[in-house]
């Protein structure tokens, strides 16, 4: 499911094929159908392949698996995924872990 996640940010999947600009046309999937894809992972690697602009041999050596989780680090903001229901489901789990643990995080006035 993680790369179904990963599938939202059109920025992200260019900046991290290394065409930050590119004009490729990129069939991005709609953010409530997700969850529903057969294979996430082949479509995050083909929009990854469509997004870097390469062809013939340097699309051969073009290294998907490195570029997945470069989308990762260049998202900053995974609130778009917050109606999809494992997300909402991992967000609870993190946050019942965060109260059992007391890992509240305060601010201190100064």
């Amino acid at each position: 499911m993680q790369e179904a996640w990963l599938l939202f940010n059109e920025a992200a999947v260019r900046s991290a094929a290394g065409n930050p600009r590119g004009n490729q046309l990129l069939q991005i999937p709609n953010i409530s159908r997700v969850e529903q894809l057969p294979n996430p992972k082949e479509i995050l690697h083909q929009l990854l392949r469509d997004a870097s602009g390469l062809t013939g041999r340097r699309l051969k050596q073009f290294s998907v698996y490195e570029r997945v989780h470069r989308v990762a680090e260049l998202i900053d903001d995974f609130s778009p995924l917050r109606p999809l229901s494992a997300f909402q489901a991992l967000e609870a789990e993190i946050q019942q872990v965060i109260q059992e643990h007391n890992w509240y995080f305060h601010t201190e006035d100064k």
